[in-house]
This record gives C-alpha cells, structure tokens and sequence, in this order.
C-alpha cells in the first residue's frame, strides 16, 4: 500500500475528488504520495533512465551528455506497478472514470533546469485515439513545480468542448498541438497554472487542454504520469495510423534539420 493523503476519509475524499475532476476537467491532489517514497521512487528513476538499455523512446536535449527531457515508456521500471496497481489510486480512478480500469502506460516528463522543452497546448486523446474519448492521466511531481519551472497550465473545464482538430508542433517528444483555428475559443476558459510539492498530484482528463512552458529556471521540474482508460476501450484505428504516420514524417524532419 502507498502512503496518500487519499487513503484516508476515503469515501469523502473520492466524492470530493470526483465533483472536481467532472466540473474542471482536473484536479490536484496534495500528498498524493508521500514525501520519504516519492524520494526513493524519484532516485530509483532516474537510475533506470540512466541505464543505456532503457533509453528507446526517449527524447535527449543534449545526446552526447544524455540530457532527457522526456521517456515515453518506462513500463520496465521496478516501481511502476506498485504505483499503478496501487488498490487506493486504482479506486479512486475507477470512480472518477465509473469503470474498469486498463493500464495505459506510463512516461517521464524530467524538463531539467535552464533547458526543460514546452509542452504544446493539445489533448491526450488525440494521442491515445480512444473512441469514448474516456481516460485519465496521473502526473506526480517528483520536484517542486511552479510556474518559473514551467508547470502545467490547464483551460479550466475545456474538457467539455470534445476533440479538438489538432496539428503537427514539430516539437520534440510532444508531436502535436490544437489547431490554431480553434486556440481562439480557448480564450473563454480561464488558464491555470498549476503549483505542486513533492508527491502532489495532478489528475486530469483525457479531453482536457493543457501545456507546459520552457523551463528556463534554475530548478528540475521532474514528474511521471499514470495513464489509465476503460477496460473495455476500443480506438480508432483510422485516427491511430494517421496520427502514428505523421508522427514519423515530423520525425524524419527534425532529424534532417539536426534536431
């Protein structure tokens, strides 16, 4: 069992919990994981993203010095399906979802200091190509996060416009972002930007707009996310091979361009 805040009032946790995530289309949670684990979980990480053997997928700022930004699998971690299986954050998702859970993966954002990539405004749906558009995402700070780091921002309740057409960034390790013909209904839904300690939590739906900034400071804004969806998911396969084609032409020219 992992030490959360969550496990305990548990069921007026969750319903709190719930209220939050359905109105806002996210919901940060203190403590989520206690600060002594999040310690270990947090050096056991970045050993095994060290370790040249489980560096596919990953995506380096500087290649020679082994600089990561992102690793968008890490399915091989030892501490991964402690954490996903977790009965407490398997509760509380399958709730907040109503539903069987499915694991869906895992990735590292590390964004380290003076040097850390945006993340573009998008939705993780258009990513994953889940028909119900149904899922949740976990993001758990492994350092302290605020703006100057570049934290998350959300637009508040956006969750509710659907999918939104989306459009190739050309940044490494976050491929798309939403079409600029539609950035102009985000203007009516409030930007939040996120503040987070070590072993808070953030979870946010799979509809909702979100990105990150630089991070220009001079602190690592380190985290992981749980990606969960339905047990019973099925996807579109049209919109995946799509996707997954474009995703191989932006990287075939950012390699040409040397980045």
């Amino acid at each position: 069992m992992i030490d959360s805040k969550i496990s305990k009032n548990f069921e007026n946790e969750i319903s709190n919990l719930k209220k939050m995530y359905d109105k806002n289309g996210f919901v940060v949670v203190k403590n989520f994981l206690n600060k002594k684990f999040t310690q270990i979980i947090k050096k056991d990480l970045k050993l095994f993203l060290k370790n040249s053997k489980n560096q596919k997928g990953m995506n380096f700022i500087n290649k020679k010095k082994k600089i990561i930004n992102t690793a968008h699998n890490i399915k091989e971690w030892n501490y991964l399906k402690k954490i996903q299986n977790d009965k407490y954050i398997t509760k509380v998702v399958s709730n907040i979802l109503g539903c069987k859970l499915k694991n869906f993966g895992a990735e590292v954002f590390a964004k380290p200091a003076k040097q850390g990539l945006l993340s573009p405004i998008h939705q993780d749906n258009f990513y994953w190509n889940i028909k119900s558009n149904i899922g949740l995402t976990i993001w758990i700070a492994l350092d302290n996060v605020n703006k100057k780091n570049g934290s998350i921002y959300y637009y508040k309740q956006s969750h509710k416009l659907g999918l939104l057409p989306h459009e190739p960034s050309y940044v490494p390790g976050s491929s798309q972002t939403v079409n600029k013909s539609y950035l102009k209904k985000l203007k009516n839904y409030k930007k939040i930007f996120t503040k987070l300690n070590v072993g808070d939590a953030i979870l946010h739906s799979s509809l909702v707009v979100h990105g990150s900034n630089n991070n220009l400071s001079k602190n690592n804004r380190m985290g992981f996310t749980l990606r969960y969806i339905p047990k019973n998911s099925k996807f579109n396969i049209r919109n995946k091979i799509r996707y997954e084609k474009n995703l191989i032409n932006q990287q075939k020219k950012l390699i040409n361009a040397g980045i």
